[in-house]
Formats: C-alpha cells, sequence, structure tokens
C-alpha cells in the first residue's frame, strides 16, 4: 500500500467527496465544511476522477460502488498518475474488511465503514486525523466503524457480477470501450489499449471522438448523440481510421426505461489479408 504525502493539518484542506447517496453527498460535506475543509461533492467515478486531475486536493473520501466508474478503479487510475498517486484516499463503503481485500487496485490509505450518520461523521474526521497524524499506514490501523459490521448480500452479489463481466471484457480479443451517454470513456480492455497504442489512463474519461481522424469525428459524434436519444436498443456500424489503423466500430445503447444509460463499443481491427505466397513454377 503506498504511503501518501500529508498536504497539512490546516482546516482549510481541501477534499473531494465522492458518493451517489443524495443524503450522504448533503449531510457530509456540510459537516465537513463546518470543521474548516474546503469540500468538492461528486456523484460518479467520472465526475470524481476529473474532479481529481482538475483540483489536486488534499484528501478524497471515495465511495466504491458508484455509476461509470466505480471506486476502486479510480483509485487505482489515481495510483497510476505520478502527479496524484500520494493523495491521501479514504474508501467509505458498504464492503467488509474481507471483501476489500479482495481489490487489490483499492489501494486505500484508510477505510471507513457506511452506517448511521453520526458515527460515519465522526469517523471520517477520525480518519483524516490519523492520515495527518501518521501519513496512512497498514490496512489494520486504518480501519474505522466495522466493528460489528455486516455487508449486505445485495453487495456481494453485485461484486460477484462486476468481476465475472471484467473477465470477460478482458480477454475478449476485439477492443472494449464502455462510454457513457455522451461518448466519454469509462471502461477500456487490453485490446483497446493496444488498438489506441497508449495505456489506460491516458484512455479513460476521454471522448472517443477525440482519438479518431478528423473527418470521423463527427460521424461518432452525431451516431452517439442518436443512440442517447434511442428509446429502444439499436446497433450501429462505422468503418473508421483509429491511430493511422482502419477498424470496424459496433456501438449498442444501453436503455433500460427508455434512458440511454451507456453505450457498448467494440472495435475490430481491419488487417489487410495477407499475401498469398507465389505459386513454385
Amino acid at each position: 500500500m503506498s504511503t501518501p504525502t500529508p498536504r497539512g493539518k490546516s482546516g482549510g484542506t481541501s477534499i473531494v467527496f465522492a458518493d451517489n447517496d443524495p443524503i450522504l453527498m448533503e449531510a457530509i460535506p456540510e459537516l465537513l465544511r463546518a470543521k474548516g475543509y474546503e469540500v468538492h461533492p461528486t456523484r460518479d467515478g467520472l465526475e470524481t476522477l476529473q474532479t481529481i486531475r482538475r483540483l489536486k486536493p488534499g484528501y478524497v473520501i471515495l465511495d466504491i460502488v458508484m455509476p461509470k466508474i466505480d471506486g476502486s478503479r479510480v483509485c487505482w487510475l489515481i495510483r497510476q498518475d505520478a502527479g496524484l498517486r500520494h493523495t491521501p484516499i479514504i474508501a467509505f463503503s458498504a464492503l467488509s474488511p474481507e471483501q476489500i481485500r479482495r481489490f487489490p487496485e483499492l489501494s486505500a490509505d484508510a477505510y471507513v465503514a457506511k452506517g448511521p450518520l453520526a458515527v460515519v461523521a465522526n469517523n471520517l474526521l477520525a480518519a483524516i486525523r490519523y492520515l495527518d497524524e501518521r501519513g496512512g499506514g497498514d490496512l489494520e490501523g486504518g480501519i474505522f466503524g466495522y466493528e460489528g459490521f455486516q455487508s449486505r448480500r445485495l453487495v456481494s452479489e453485485m461484486l460477484g457480477l462486476k468481476r465475472y463481466w471484467e473477465t470477460l471484457v478482458r480477454i475478449f480479443e476485439h477492443g472494449i470501450l464502455g462510454l457513457d451517454d455522451e461518448g466519454r470513456i469509462l471502461l477500456v480492455n487490453p485490446a483497446a489499449t493496444r488498438l489506441f497504442g497508449r495505456p489506460e489512463i491516458r484512455i479513460i474519461g476521454e471522448p472517443l471522438a477525440s482519438f479518431l481522424a478528423t473527418r470521423d469525428r463527427e460521424i461518432v459524434q452525431q451516431t452517439v448523440g442518436e443512440l442517447r436519444k434511442a428509446r429502444l436498443p439499436e446497433d450501429r456500424q462505422l468503418e473508421l481510421m483509429l491511430e493511422e489503423q482502419s477498424v470496424c466500430l459496433r456501438l449498442s445503447n444501453i436503455v433500460e426505461d427508455g434512458m440511454c444509460l451507456g453505450i457498448l463499443a467494440v472495435l475490430e481491427s481491419r488487417k489487410p489479408p495477407a499475401k498469398a505466397a507465389p505459386a513454385r513454377r
């Protein structure tokens, strides 16, 4: 586990608070501001990552189960960024300590269990003090609020499905991208990083169109817009240029109750057919 560089004990330290629970989103920032902190609330993993990159906060309080990009992946992306990797991160979740250990990419510096608001508030402040005084430490030392903790079965089931999906995406031979409804990249598999010719950290959060040849950007943005407005699932196929390669791009919207939740993109390289060996005479 990485050791953060403390940002000082001043009450003016900035905090990015990431959670999609509306009650916590209102109550926790208010409490932290009352203690003198500058708080920037975010509601999903993409917004959280972009806010952290922009502000370089003193601390991040990070929910794990979030829309768009989950907290464990946000944590991993922060640790891969040379300018952000020492940012102190407090994982704020309904995961049990045993579940936390199953996520090696969740390299937070302290862990706070969700629970009653008054208890949670005290534990978050205790975690911040812990990081101020010790600069982080081992997993056991930085755990708060897990006495008698019972993880929710639904959370365990969701995490199991998530692992199953991630494994399928990782081993797929074609490039797989998960996009939000505006065409920004939320997920990328190893095959796609090879097609892009760059690491995941330089892909996540960027618009898919920004990586394409100029002549292809408008048609991709237009197609994403059409899929976003569609009330039923639709599939589109485009022939494009990506990093001087000819690729086939398949786009499928994910629709629930008539609303687009995101877009699945499949990239397939159009490699020229191998030339036949000359016939022997």
